[in-house]
């Protein structure tokens, strides 16, 4: 099974603290919120996956609307070069801003044990 939530986490640690979801860790912002909402293998072969499509949801929450879209920014300009395709992008009130990504991931990236 592919995985890269730790990945993206990782890409995405310098510009805020990154939870993943189901973190019960207090709320600071400016934080970064990440949600794998699906996990889907494109092409297998030998019981293996190789190409693995994925959908994440990273939320951003900062004190002002303008750092809500800094950071939203910052998230676009490192993910994008790193082949993810932002779906949705759009300000959920004051302090807290909301992307969905997407992307296909080939086994370069595979984290499973054999």
């Amino acid at each position: 099974m592919l995985d890269i939530v730790q990945k993206i986490a990782h890409l995405l640690i310098p510009l805020a603290p990154v939870e993943l979801a189901g973190s019960e860790k207090e709320l600071t912002m400016p934080s970064i919120y990440l949600t794998q909402i699906s996990n889907a293998a494109s092409v297998t072969m030998d019981h293996k996956d190789f190409l693995t499509a994925f959908m994440f949801q990273i939320d951003i929450y900062a004190e002002t609307p303008k750092k809500c879209a800094e950071i939203a920014q910052a998230v676009d300009d490192i993910l994008q070069p790193e082949g993810f395709v932002r779906s949705n992008a759009q300000p959920l009130g004051r302090q807290r801003y909301v992307m969905t990504y997407r992307v296909l991931v080939s086994e370069k990236y595979n984290t499973y044990k054999e």
